[in-house]
């Protein structure tokens, strides 16, 4: 007669079993390049299932160490992190070869005129462009503040070429910040004709990628623009001032 195999034997190994498991799968994330696609099949509710069968296979007169889930609960949360971490960077490279990102890398350290972004007041005169209107009587230009709020108004040339605002609300200079710049063209009769966001100068700073993946150019204040804004690139202002 064949003798039977006792329950504690039998449990012992499927608990064996799970635990190699589970070392296995936790062993293979660990082994570079070659096994990403098995490290990315590796996920916390891989582990989740791994424990749940462990903990049904396990001996109740022999259990095994609570120590030993811990570990392997550490464990392979630090897998779920490497693998978020490899497909962040994934995501990353992917964005900076398909928006071509590398390309905005000389537009550091250079001046540049941007349509339709703020302008950072720093205690020099802001520069501003218009695009002028042949059918305007005269032209105002209107400064708000970040909440939409305008803090001044003053006549500005009804030309193309540079003009600036030196900054100054009610005789005092404004708080340093990101300033709107708006122009209003009147009529003769001093009706409205029409309106529009002024082009601004700001150096560039940084250029990277923003929240949705996509390029974005980094002027100084922390006024930040798509590259589709940039309407002119220059010298930086302090080389072109002197020059």
């Amino acid at each position: 007669m064949q003798a039977a195999t006792p329950i504690g034997t039998t449990t012992q190994n499927q608990q064996t079993q799970s635990t190699a498991a589970a070392t296995a799968a936790a062993g293979a994330s660990a082994e570079g390049d070659a096994q990403n696609s098995a490290l990315n099949a590796v996920d916390f509710q891989n582990f989740l299932t791994l424990l749940t069968a462990q903990l049904k296979n396990q001996d109740p007169l022999d259990p095994a160490d609570s120590t030993e889930f811990v570990a392997q609960l550490a464990q392979f949360s630090s897998v779920e992190q490497l693998v978020n971490a490899n497909n962040k960077l994934d995501s990353i490279a992917s964005a900076i070869v398909a928006g071509g990102i590398d390309k905005y890398a000389s537009w550091i350290g250079k001046q540049a005129e941007a349509s339709g972004a703020p302008a950072y007041f720093d205690g020099d005169p802001v520069e501003y462009r218009l695009s002028g209107s042949s059918e305007a009587a005269f032209v105002e230009t209107v400064i708000s503040d970040r909440l939409g709020r305008e803090i001044a108004r003053f006549p500005a040339a009804n030309t193309t070429g540079v003009q600036s605002w030196d900054g100054n609300v009610n005789g005092a200079p404004a708080p340093q910040g990101a300033y709107a710049v708006n122009a209003i063209y009147y009529d003769a009769q001093g009706n409205v004709l029409g309106q529009e966001a002024a082009n601004t100068f700001g150096g560039v700073r940084e250029v990277r990628l923003n929240s949705e993946g996509e390029p974005a150019i980094v002027l100084e204040g922390g006024v930040e623009i798509t590259p589709a804004q940039i309407a002119g690139l220059g010298a930086p202002k302090e080389q072109s001032a002197g020059s």
